[in-house]
């Protein structure tokens, strides 16, 4: 059993709010949480027995007993970054959070350029890497060069004294999701990025890796290691290690069986909360392809009609075709969390042309569904007033952003990606 002070949970994607993990930390400790329109992360604290659970308020700096000063700053539905100082030293761990602009002002007025700034630096979505895209065209929504930028863009807006790529050095080890370990933004690439941009001037990057140290009185302490030369044997050894393990979840995930009665219930309730006139964005149905379905294996979502339907064949226009694993879609609907499995990898996606718009749509808004937005009436509360007034900074810009050059759909949907840019 872990016995820390002091727990943060930045988001609720499971790469951070991580059951197996939370299981292992004492129920003593006390957990600090943004404090988003809706309260499903509290809930589920409450579940896991955690009955020490503070929600930080957007931008609203706390000093905790021991005199660290902390504050949360969220930024968009389900993402926050927090900050911390003590002594002078200033630590913002903006992880996967991609505040920026008027958002961020506030953390630079409360602390100051922080001494170090802590971020993710690639992707946390299927897209495009496990995507079978028609149009070449649809396949540039999202690059490697985005991530970069992003990271560059952090960086030129806080000024930190050091950048230290953060969050995502992750491996993927299923034989679904092997694949995108070649896809990986890796730190050395990110230390290179940001050495050729303008922010080199103010900001040095220091590749780290775990157990290396640094203190104000003696500086950085790096252990020698070849760990980002030999990356691939690394994964390739976890891989193995991993393999008895994948293959018996594999066959637990078997006998789950999968019903057209839950998929509608699921899918169906979904499309009943979606907010009025929606179907002028998503005008292209989406199918999942249910194999074991002999007679129609094609299960619908038809968004005008807000309907759940079984066909022989694919349907006319489909935007989109989605293929997983019937266990692990049945288990992600008796879990609630349908929409993060695009993000572990174990998708395939059959992209028809012109039909990126409607499926990022459909992610995007089936994941604040199963965060507990949708029907609109669960956010038309005093709660959600509060947050929202105390993030008006952010609506505002986003406002303002609709008149820029980009169209509404797309800053919609760049701003629905952003729940998923990893780590």
């Amino acid at each position: 059993m872990l016995e820390p002070d002091y727990v943060y949970l930045s988001h609720h994607h499971f790469d951070h709010f991580h059951y197996p993990s939370l299981r292992r930390i004492s129920k003593r400790a006390r957990v600090l949480i943004p404090r988003f329109g809706v309260d499903v992360m509290r809930h589920e604290l409450d579940q896991l027995g955690f009955t020490d659970v503070a929600e930080l308020a957007h931008g609203a700096p706390t000093t905790l007993p021991s005199g660290t000063r902390v504050a949360s700053y969220q930024y968009g539905p389900d993402d926050s970054a927090f900050v911390i100082e003590r002594g002078g030293v200033v630590l913002a761990d903006l992880n996967d959070c991609k505040i920026k602009g008027p958002s961020a002002r506030p953390m630079l007025r409360a602390f100051g350029p922080p001494t170090f700034a802590f971020k993710s630096h690639s992707f946390a979505q299927a897209y495009p890497n496990c995507y079978r895209i028609a149009d070449a065209a649809d396949a540039k929504l999202m690059t490697r060069e985005d991530f970069l930028e992003s990271f560059i863009d952090a960086i030129r807006e806080l000024e930190p004294a050091y950048a230290i790529p953060f969050a995502s050095m992750v491996a993927f080890l299923h034989p679904e999701s092997r694949q995108c370990n070649m896809y990986a933004v890796r730190p050395p690439e990110v230390a290179e990025a940001v050495n050729r941009s303008d922010v080199a001037a103010h900001t040095k990057t220091v590749l780290m890796v775990p157990g290396d140290r640094w203190s104000s009185a003696g500086g950085f302490e790096l252990q020698p290691n070849d760990y980002y030369e030999r990356q691939d044997e690394w994964i390739e050894k976890l891989a193995q290690q991993a393999a008895p393990k994948i293959a018996q979840e594999e066959a637990a995930e078997r006998a789950i069986p999968l019903t057209f009665q839950a998929f509608e219930a699921h899918f169906g309730g979904f499309l009943r909360a979606l907010p009025p006139l929606v179907w002028l964005a998503l005008k292209r149905p989406i199918a999942f392809h249910v194999p074991s379905d002999a007679a129609a294996p094609y299960w619908i979502l038809d968004f005008k009609r807000r309907v759940v339907e079984r066909a022989a064949t694919p349907p006319a226009g489909a935007a989109a075709i989605v293929h997983m694993r019937e266990g692990v879609l049945a288990d992600a609907i008796a879990k609630n969390v349908v929409a993060f499995v695009h993000i572990s990898m174990r998708v395939r996606i059959d992209l028809a042309p012109g039909g990126v718009q409607t499926d990022f749509l459909f992610w995007g808004l089936l994941s604040l569904r199963e965060l507990g937005y949708f029907p609109l009436r669960r956010v038309a509360t005093r709660r959600a007033a509060r947050v929202l007034w105390r993030r008006r900074a952010e609506a505002w810009g986003f406002i303002r952003s609709l008149f820029g050059t980009e169209t509404f759909d797309e800053k919609v949907m760049g701003t629905l990606m952003n729940r998923g840019a990893r780590n």
